[in-house]
């Protein structure tokens, strides 16, 4: 009876180490990497800060504290805020920083778990995968999970 071997049984003998390249060009390629990535990032930082900045400049003070302060209002326009500015979530901190003093902490903590689910984009995206009736509930149910969190934190915790 001849013995077959299968691709699945066959045995590759061990390949020899490659030679690391010196410490020096590891260096560097961490370095490129790491600026690559920086000024990837940076952009999206400098957008956020300019939408915080001309919203903190652009609509009267009194107009935000009035809305931010609300314990239910607050949250939705942050969900809404969070929705329509479609950036980056490490960004996001950043823009609900600018907002701290501003909004309740729940309307802060909505902005932060819901943005990076949800977005314009997101939402262009799910429209191409799937279809309308899963797309609405990809964004309801993060929407409401989120708002009820929001409100929940602004009656309950309150910080």
């Amino acid at each position: 009876m001849p013995t077959t071997t299968t691709p699945a049984c066959t045995v590759h003998a061990p390949q020899p180490e490659s030679v690391k390249p010196p410490l020096g060009d590891r260096f560097s390629r961490a370095f490129n990497l790491a600026g690559d990535d920086f000024l990837d990032m940076v952009r999206y930082l400098i957008v956020g800060s300019l939408i915080a900045a001309s919203m903190q400049t652009l609509i009267p003070q009194s107009a935000l504290i009035a809305v931010g302060q609300g314990p239910v209002i607050s949250v939705l326009v942050m969900l809404a805020l969070a929705f329509v500015l479609s950036i980056c979530s490490t960004v996001d901190a950043f823009l609900a920083l600018a907002f701290s003093t501003t909004f309740t902490t729940g309307s802060i903590v909505s902005f932060l778990v819901f943005g990076p689910m949800v977005d314009i984009k997101s939402t262009i995206m799910f429209l191409g995968v799937f279809r309308r009736k899963a797309v609405v509930y990809l964004i309801i149910v993060p929407l409401v999970l989120s708002a009820l969190v929001g409100i929940w934190w602004n009656l309950n915790i309150g910080l």
